[in-house]
């Protein structure tokens, strides 16, 4: 299961759209702290006297002026901006947490479609098995057709659904391999699949570090930084500039200083959105800690469920399956038993085992949602993983 969440996060889109949010926050930082343009403006004109006996003349000239902000203001619009930068990297950390737990679901489903698989292939031997012992006894007059033909019968229906479990293999595979690697070997064997720890060893209460409640806490101080930045943006900013004029008969110099008069506009609004987007991310916080602790509570009781499933059917029904089937076995090879008692012990057991290998998976399952919900995917993933054998 390692190797697998590593070659996805390795070629996953995911990685991508990382890198690519990553840089555009970043950009903004840079941007944030930049100087804004100068503005250069050139004049040409021309003149026309009014009174007799003045020449007309043609004045020209420029000036350059440079837009000031306040030093806090200039400070507040690049903290603001850095705060979102880690709102960025805390919403990253949960999508790669978010990658792992689709990797791990997609490899349960194949790992469980092949335990299917394996008992269906050794239920279609069985079968066979049983198909060719009753020709034989039919040969020796213990048995008629109708007994062979339930046995036939038996072997086509378990060969079908060999085949129908082969299939969803494949499928299984097919879309590991989206999440994963193309090129995923078609004998995979994950060996961790449906492994899952007991619960008495893994913390119920982790969620403090959660990354979507630090994703949270990220975004409650970005907007606080937001706030800050639109009250210091109601400083109005100041213009410095140069000019020079030319005329026929003199030259003009001068400075120039503006300032912006906030007459109709005040940045009340934007402080008003702000200071309600900062509420917002507080009641976000507070809504998803709830929502990780109903999710934890949940995928305990799944977990505890589908574990006590799987002991309970391994420690008692299995074992009782299994000895139903060899007495049936040996009552049918001795003659004291007919084939219909044979298969429904056999029925039997194959239930048992189907259950067992669903619990098993729903136990896998609520494992990567309980690892969700604390924060932790790589609860129940080997942190070495051996090679498959052969």
């Amino acid at each position: 299961m390692a190797r697998l969440i590593a070659a996805a996060q390795a070629t996953h889109p995911t990685h991508d759209i990382i890198a690519a949010s990553r840089a555009a926050a970043a950009a903004q930082v840079r941007q944030a702290g930049a100087w804004d343009n100068p503005e250069l403006e050139l004049s040409y004109g021309r003149t026309r006297p009014r009174l007799d006996g003045l020449e007309r003349d043609t004045p020209y000239g420029g000036s350059l002026s440079q837009r000031l902000a306040w030093w806090g203001t200039r400070n507040a619009r690049v903290e603001a901006a850095r705060a979102r930068l880690g709102v960025v990297e805390a919403e990253n950390r949960v999508a790669v947490a978010a990658l792992q737990a689709d990797v791990r679901r997609a490899a349960i489903g194949y790992a469980a479609a092949l335990d299917a698989a394996a008992q269906a292939e050794d239920d279609a031997r069985i079968a066979s098995e049983l198909a060719t012992q009753t020709a034989t006894r039919l040969d020796a007059g213990e048995a008629d057709r109708a007994t062979l033909a339930r046995a036939r019968l038996e072997a086509a229906t378990a060969t079908v659904h060999h085949h129908a479990r082969r299939r969803e293999v494949d499928q299984a595979l097919a879309v590991l391999r989206t999440w994963c690697d193309p090129a995923l070997p078609a004998g995979l064997v994950v060996i961790d699949a449906l492994e899952t720890p007991n619960l008495d060893a893994i913390p119920l209460g982790a969620t403090a570090g959660h990354p979507q409640l630090a994703a949270l806490a990220q975004a409650i101080g970005s907007a606080q930084s937001t706030v800050a930045a639109e009250r210091n943006g109601r400083m109005p900013d100041l213009t410095v500039g140069v000019f020079a004029d030319r005329e026929d008969d003199k030259d003009t110099y001068g400075v120039t200083v503006g300032v912006e008069v906030p007459l109709w506009n005040r940045n009340e609004a934007r402080v008003a959105e702000a200071e309600a987007e900062h509420a917002q991310a507080r009641a976000a916080a507070r809504q998803e800690h709830l929502r990780l602790q109903r999710d934890m509570a949940e995928a305990v009781g799944a977990l505890q469920t589908a574990q006590g499933e799987v002991r309970a059917l391994s420690d008692q029904a299995m074992p009782t399956a299994d000895e139903a089937i060899r007495l049936r076995t040996t009552a049918y090879q001795a003659g004291d038993a007919s084939l219909a008692d044979l298969l429904e012990a056999r029925r039997a057991a194959n239930a048992v085992r189907a259950e067992w290998r669903d619990a098993r998976r729903r136990a896998a399952l609520a494992l990567v949602d309980f690892g969700l919900a604390v924060g932790n995917t790589s609860l129940g993933v080997s942190p070495t993983v051996a090679p498959p054998s052969p």
